[in-house]
């Protein structure tokens, strides 16, 4: 399972996440077992070139282990003992700072989107987003904190604090730099590439076209007009209806999923179940993937070694400290 990243703050509006894997190297939420059988749809042949549950955790654990140095180093002493195992969640910017945040999280698990109703029931569109918040635990930070560990700067932020200027991209970065020989975001990852490119492949191909068809047309007996799967997930008709809901009165949290979105959602899951969704539009997805690989094998076997090198480091600076 992979998350999405955040990218910098924009002022008044939301952070927007990409696809998973981009910023938060502290990675993703440890799963079961990687699958093996392309007859699973969590498996992904381009997901052999990226790193493990395992190395995702190790590189994790050195990443925050040396930003905690890091912030100690900048004088805050008092996040010497900062517990890293599990990692903390990525930092969030506190609230009343001239920012509005949202964060959305995304994982191979929903690659298709919602798939399970019971799941859907409970967590609408977000299951990816709750699944991090068990995995990940979140930690208020003040300003200066989250500022020394990000380096994601807006307006008139101070570049440094206790007489020491923040790192480029923060501690979280220096340690990337450490780790990674340096920063994710700046060098492209293939398998996030090519991991995109195979689903605008696959969306092209008449048997997927087929499969959002049908799966349309089991929404529409359960009263939903959406043309896919991804058009329900983005639901800008029914945002506009939340919207007026809570405009006239509703008590719903808009950081949580609302009613009308836990039914959509459910309904959705119920479609792909019925119509076989998920197994045609996977199989589609399989085949696309192994043919980008012949492609772009060399890049991905560059994009393995960088993974490899830093697991390594990344378990070298955790035993030097242990």
């Amino acid at each position: 399972m992979r998350t999405a990243a955040p990218l910098l703050p924009v002022l008044a509006l939301a952070l927007a996440l990409a696809l998973a894997g981009c910023g938060q190297p502290s990675g993703p939420p440890a799963s079961s077992a990687s699958p093996t059988s392309s007859d699973d749809p969590r498996f992904l042949p381009l997901a052999s070139y990226d790193m493990s549950d395992e190395e995702v955790r190790t590189v994790g654990r050195a990443r925050w282990t040396l930003a905690r140095e890091c912030m100690v180093r900048l004088g805050f002493g008092g996040l010497k003992n900062l517990d890293v195992d599990p990692v903390p969640a990525w930092p969030r910017r506190p609230e009343g700072t001239g920012v509005v945040q949202f964060v959305l999280y995304a994982s191979d698990d929903h690659r298709y989107g919602v798939q399970d109703p019971g799941q859907a029931a409970r967590y609408g569109y977000q299951a990816a987003w709750a699944e991090q918040e068990r995995r990940y635990p979140q930690k208020d930070w003040t300003l200066s904190e989250f500022l020394a560990l990000t380096g994601q700067f807006v307006r008139e932020d101070p570049k440094s604090v206790h007489g020491h200027r923040i790192p480029r991209r923060g501690c979280l970065g220096e340690a990337d730099r450490a780790i990674h020989g340096t920063n994710p975001q700046d060098r492209s990852d293939p398998v996030l590439s090519l991991e995109t490119k195979s689903l605008q492949q696959g969306r092209q191909v008449p048997a997927w076209k087929a499969a959002d068809s049908a799966w349309s047309a089991c929404m529409r007996k359960a009263g939903y007009r959406y043309a896919s799967p991804r058009d329900a997930e983005i639901g800008d008709d029914r945002q506009r209806q939340e919207l007026q809901e809570r405009l006239n009165g509703s008590s719903h949290d808009p950081e949580g999923p609302s009613a009308l979105e836990k039914r959509t959602a459910t309904a959705d899951a119920r479609c792909k179940q019925r119509t076989g969704y998920v197994r045609i539009v996977h199989a589609i997805d399989v085949r696309i993937q192994n043919r980008l690989i012949a492609r772009n094998r060399e890049a991905l076997e560059a994009q393995r070694r960088w993974n490899e090198d830093a697991a390594r480091t990344a378990d070298e600076i955790l035993n030097d400290r242990s």
